[in-house]
């Protein structure tokens, strides 16, 4: 039933993409941002590195989502992909590898994180659907994973309801993340929390924006409070600035960073 499922959406994908061919198509854009990155090695000194992203997005021929990446010394390879269609109002359906739909925060250090490679996913309003394969390239029917989810927009606050289930090892992770809540308009927290079936763990993480810093605190159920971080941002001309770290408060390890990049 599910093969059927992915077989016809992926056929409604490409016939959306016919369709959205008679209209004018809009020329695709380029943008990307060259870094600067700078952390403290494992020997206690500190070393650096360069980073290149480039994205490509179109619109008009579907919806064309290209994300290349590359470090000192390396090519440049397409890092995530993603090609879809808008199939009716508030429809739209995309294949690509970074489609999943499950929650997420900062650090996330602690909470549960299925994986999901290359998907397709279909969206309708505030409702997502992603299935994963296991082997796209081999077998476009063979299915790893599904995963769901719902968002509420409740009191200002933007409220996702999330669950995995992966059918290799029959295992449920589920999750919740609250976004946007403004705290007398000098700050706004947010946070999720997950829970694995198979591990029998529940894991959280608290966020925080104010004043440009981006501040987390998680645990889970058996140790409450394991990594404390953040990271402060400002804008220079044409360079951002970022500083941060991570500080793991079970091991006393203290994990600072510095970064440039300049957009184009």
């Amino acid at each position: 039933m599910r093969n059927l499922f992915i077989t016809t959406a992926i056929a409604s994908s490409f016939a959306g993409v016919a369709f959205a061919q008679e209209a004018a198509p809009a020329g695709p854009t380029l943008s990307g941002e060259v870094s600067l990155d700078f952390a403290e090695t494992a020997a206690g000194d500190w070393g650096g590195s360069m980073g290149v992203e480039v994205d490509v997005n179109a619109a008009g021929l579907g919806n064309v989502d290209l994300g290349f990446a590359a470090k000192s010394g390396g090519a440049l390879t397409l890092d995530t992909w993603t090609v879809g269609t808008d199939l009716a109002p508030g429809l739209g359906v995309a294949i690509g590898n970074d489609n999943g739909v499950f929650v997420g925060a900062e650090g996330e250090q602690t909470l549960a994180a299925p994986a999901m490679t290359e998907s397709v996913q279909v969206g309708y309003g505030p409702a997502a659907v992603a299935l994963g394969f296991t082997d796209w390239t081999a077998d476009i029917t063979d299915v790893s994973n599904i995963q769901g989810s719902y968002t509420l927009g409740v009191a200002g606050m933007a409220v996702t309801a999330a669950a995995d289930y992966n059918f290799n090892t029959e295992n449920t992770m589920i999750g919740a993340e609250v976004g946007g809540f403004d705290v007398v308009g000098l700050a706004t927290v947010g946070g999720a929390m997950t829970y694995d079936f198979d591990a029998e763990n529940i894991g959280y993480e608290l966020v925080a924006d104010a004043f440009g810093v981006t501040g987390y605190l998680n645990g889970d159920d058996t140790d409450a409070m394991q990594n404390i971080g953040g990271e402060y941002s400002y804008n220079i001309g044409a360079a951002k600035v970022t500083a941060g770290a991570n500080y793991n408060i079970d091991a006393e390890d203290f994990a600072p960073n510095v970064g440039v990049a300049f957009a184009f």
